[in-house]
């Protein structure tokens, strides 16, 4: 079972790879194919992990990091018929960097649901999490390609429908925690570092829509998505794998 996981791991990172290649020869069709491909096989992979886990894969890092494919392949779909957006590539590629990360991360195939973790919250919570998280990533890459090439007002254009869209579920995700948290320990918020810096995260994204239409302060916007992703990366990553950050949440390591 351990074999397969990696299988379907490697399987979806490749695929993932090959459709960013194929957008950037021009194949959008096969490219959008090579994506759906991708999507089954995470979807696989997710099942597997579920199966293993005997409960809803999201307790550990690497878990987490597999789901992101499923949430991506969607997004990139609604953006292209929705928003008038082609942006395969970008999105098959933030979910090539999860896949290489989960690769990069224990399997604890021992891993079990501990009781913290059983609440009618977890799921949502952390969905609603990685969806936003998600986004942001391909809001990130948007934001730099933009500083290259001549298509750069309408990269960061992209960038801002991205953030638009993560923004709800970045909000819900802390909502939803900090009602978690009174259910679970008794009070809505402990100022734990994972909390601070999921807050920090949510403040500089509603800077930046709070700055983004004003001319006086136009040049902020790719900054403000660049330095709202180091906090992501700060309050998904570091505070959970960083040995001396003490926190609550270290179940997720």
């Amino acid at each position: 079972m351990i074999t397969f996981v990696y299988m379907l791991t490697i399987a979806t990172l490749l695929m993932a790879l090959v459709t960013c290649v194929l957008r950037c020869l021009g194949q959008r069709e096969l490219a959008r194919g090579m994506m759906a491909g991708s999507w089954l096989a995470a979807m696989v992979l997710f099942v597997t992990n579920w199966v293993m886990a005997q409960a809803v894969p999201f307790g550990n890092m690497r878990h987490v990091l597999c789901f992101f494919p499923l949430v991506l392949a969607p997004a990139a779909y609604y953006m292209q018929r929705c928003r008038g957006f082609d942006l395969t590539g970008y999105f098959a590629g933030a979910a090539a960097l999860c896949m290489l990360g989960a690769l990069c991360m224990p399997m604890q195939a021992t891993w079990r649901q501990m009781p913290a973790l059983q609440s009618p919250w977890f799921a949502p919570h952390v969905t609603s999490y990685v969806i936003s998280y998600g986004f942001l990533t391909v809001s990130a890459i948007l934001a730099l390609a933009s500083c290259f090439g001549q298509n750069g007002q309408e990269r960061l254009r992209a960038a801002d429908e991205v953030v638009l869209l993560a923004f709800p579920f970045l909000t819900f995700g802390l909502w939803s925690g900090a009602l978690w948290a009174d259910v679970a320990w008794a009070r809505y918020w402990a100022w734990d570092m994972k909390e601070a810096w999921a807050l920090i995260t949510w403040c500089v994204y509603l800077i930046y829509f709070h700055v983004r239409a004003q001319k006086t302060f136009a040049a902020w916007a790719r900054p403000l998505l660049l330095l709202g992703f180091v906090a992501v990366l700060i309050t998904f990553f570091v505070v959970n794998l960083l040995p001396s950050i003490q926190s609550i949440h270290s179940y997720a390591q």
